[in-house]
């Protein structure tokens, strides 16, 4: 076994999107049952399934029924207007149905809409796509405080023992959330995603802010795509966060992708070469995301 195959064992990937997403024409090069014996065949521990449009709960059952698998496959749901927006009632749903992690508005977002993220993208999978009245949720007050409803998703998340994460919230929302969160001693449940892409863009400042409130910041396999940061720049922002408070994760999206466990396999060389050591990966990639996700 060498360094490489060490590194991937007992990883959790918590933010992996499902093969049948958008359209017939833009699936993945691997659907699920193909790549999940990879994946446990490399020592992945579990993996979280999302979705921009739909909620994953329905098909886990279906696609683990397909392919017996010792990796664990968390479903999720993400609060955007066609799973039923940021409602508490959408939350314990997505618990009863055997869900482990929410996801805060996407494509749905104010701050996706302002920033040019996903909500765009969508007009690229469908013609008629304009004509969806997108509700742009945010979730701060004239004051810049967390709004009741925001309070009562995390409510929600914390009586059935979910994770949340932010989505593509603005950081000043994040941080809201955070510190609503640490008032209720749930923010180390909390997950700031993808605090490197231009949809976030979260200051060092404020990702140091949220790490001191026991919030993860997360890092995705896209921050060291071509153009972007370099591994070693990556890793030294890592240390300025502090790393008990990084996850490293793939984001895994796009259809010419590896499938998730070669995707983060080589996400993980790349930060061990910009500066982590074993042991420090490992935190990233599996105590890290276990504690997250309530796993201890």
């Amino acid at each position: 076994m060498t360094l490489y195959d060490e590194m991937m064992q007992d990883v959790i990937d918590v933010h992996c999107h499902i093969d049948f997403e958008f359209s017939a024409n833009e699936r993945k090069r691997e659907p699920e049952f193909l790549w999940l014996p990879k994946a446990e065949a490399m020592g992945v521990r579990g993996v979280v399934l999302k979705s921009h449009w739909w909620p994953t709960a329905n098909v886990v059952p279906y696609i683990l029924a397909s392919v017996p698998t010792k990796v664990a496959l968390w479903s999720s749901v993400t609060l955007n207007i066609t799973a039923g927006g940021p409602n508490p009632c959408i939350v314990e749903s997505c618990a009863q149905l055997g869900g482990k992690m929410v996801f805060l508005p996407t494509w749905s977002a104010r701050n996706d809409v302002e920033r040019k993220g996903f909500s765009h993208r969508l007009e690229s999978y469908y013609k008629h796509h304009p004509q969806l009245e997108n509700p742009n949720y945010y979730f701060l007050d004239e004051k810049g405080k967390l709004i009741p409803r925001g309070r009562e998703i995390i409510e929600a998340c914390k009586a059935h023992d979910l994770t949340l994460g932010m989505g593509h919230v603005s950081w000043q929302e994040s941080l809201a959330f955070i510190e609503a969160a640490r008032d209720m001693k749930y923010s180390h449940r909390l997950i700031v995603n993808h605090v490197q892409t231009h949809i976030i863009g979260m200051p060092v400042d404020a990702m140091k802010r949220a790490a001191q409130m026991d919030a993860f910041l997360e890092a995705c396999w896209n921050a060291l795509a071509p153009g972007r940061m370099d591994s070693l720049e990556l890793v030294h922002q890592f240390r300025e966060i502090g790393l008990a408070q990084v996850i490293a994760s793939t984001d895994y999206f796009r259809p010419y992708s590896p499938n998730p466990a070669e995707l983060l396999r080589m996400y993980l060389g790349m930060l061990h070469e910009g500066g982590l050591t074993k042991e420090e990966v490992r935190m990233v990639a599996c105590a890290n995301p276990a504690k997250a996700m309530g796993l201890g």
